[in-house]
């Protein structure tokens, strides 16, 4: 084989392959970095506690001059309901329900300084649309401990407004975490205490929350009007640029109550540059395999009659074909490797500046960049070989 090389090397074309080499490399390493940055941000978009959450719309029916008096009108009838869930441009449809009961809270903690009591209410939306780590959202009968998520505005409320009028110790996330309060439920003749353990914060939902398990089963047993109609609903859009979601709210007769939209068309945004990305390196990578299978082809007819000779007097196809497959191989890995290096060198830098704005940022791993390489060269591999076999018979 080593005196088959020499023959069929008289003939290559250094330029060309330098040409390949480079093209390829880039092309690679562009297709590889895209990739591996969409896997490190991907959880910035899907986790629920990130700033790029989905868009989601609070639904209220307008209230009139006689809404006041009535309160049935302004609850949303489950042909409503079922009207929405039919629009195109809306994915998912949940439900408010409110506790149809009494509910008091307090805290008192004298080594903390505070004790005070007050008046409050629960509602419950399906867990889907909550945007809080929902781990300990769980209600056990048995235990008493109904787990709460609170508006975040709500402790801004109590720590820049009640407390600082107050003199009153201001209290951060992770201690109002700490706090057991003390829950009374009244309604339908009957009462009992329960402990309450705030679980999280929420941006999205301006209310506070308890489990839909626990609210179905106070409901039935406090609940004093079982049959009240839903007077919210949130809803999850498809995409806020329709055209026919102003429209339609507004002849419904529904106030709107909109999320994060501007976060949301940033992630969008975001996508979009990363799949446009990836799509140009992915581009090049077929550019250079273009340039490679075109250098192998006019290398093979530059030593077509060497070949034909070589063939004509006994040696093996297969003899023939190995040095130009082994040639592209090394080309391929050395490309491959050297896009590696490049791809781990890049996110380390780009890590660090996503880290200061996104503390919670952490590295997908380089595992799936490297499978995925190794399958681009495994088909680049697969493609070089079947040409040079076909053209060598």
């Amino acid at each position: 084989m080593k005196l088959v090389w020499k023959l069929l090397r008289e003939n290559i074309s250094k330029p060309q392959l330098i040409g390949f080499f480079f093209a390829n490399l880039i092309g690679m390493s562009i297709l590889l970095l895209s990739l591996q940055f969409y896997f490190d941000i991907n959880p910035l978009f899907s986790q629920k506690e990130t700033l790029f959450k989905k868009d989601y719309f609070v639904l209220t029916k307008k209230l009139g001059l006689l809404s006041s008096l009535a309160s049935a009108g302004s609850g949303f009838h489950p042909d409503e309901i079922g009207e929405l869930k039919t629009k195109d441009f809306i994915k998912d449809v949940g439900v408010f329900t409110p506790g149809q009961f009494g509910v008091r809270a307090g805290i008192s903690s004298r080594s903390m300084g505070i004790g005070f009591n007050t008046d409050m209410f629960f509602e419950s939306v399906p867990v889907q649309f909550i945007d809080v780590n929902t781990r300990d959202w769980k209600f056990s009968e048995g235990r008493n401990v109904i787990p709460i998520i609170l508006p975040r505005n709500y402790l801004d409320l109590y720590n820049f407004g009640f407390a600082e009028s107050r003199s009153m110790p201001k209290l951060s996330q992770d201690l109002v975490k700490m706090i057991n309060f003390d829950i009374t439920i009244r309604g339908n003749g009957q009462m009992q205490q329960f402990k309450g353990n705030v679980v999280g914060f929420s941006d999205r939902l301006n209310t506070i929350l308890v489990p839909e398990d626990f609210m179905t089963w106070a409901n039935t047993r406090f609940g004093e009007n079982t049959d009240a109609k839903p007077v919210r609903l949130i809803v999850e859009i498809k995409d806020v640029t329709h055209p026919q979601i102003a429209s339609y709210f507004k002849n419904k007769g529904y106030e709107v109550n909109q999320g994060n939209t501007a976060a949301s068309k940033l992630s969008m945004f975001l996508k979009i540059i990363v799949t446009i990305v990836a799509a140009i390196g992915l581009i090049i990578c077929v550019l250079a395999l273009v340039i490679l299978i075109l250098s192998i082809y006019l290398l093979l007819e530059k030593n077509m009659q060497k070949l034909i000779n070589l063939r004509l007097i006994g040696y093996a196809r297969k003899t023939l074909t190995k040095p130009y497959i082994y040639l592209a191989l090394a080309i391929n890995g050395a490309t491959l490797l050297l896009s590696f290096i490049v791809v781990v060198v890049a996110q380390k830098q780009y890590s660090e500046v996503v880290s200061r704005i996104f503390p919670q940022y952490e590295s997908a791993g380089y595992l799936n960049m490297v499978l995925i390489g190794l399958i681009l060269f495994v088909v680049l591999g697969s493609v070089n070989a079947f040409i040079i076999r076909k053209k060598i018979k």
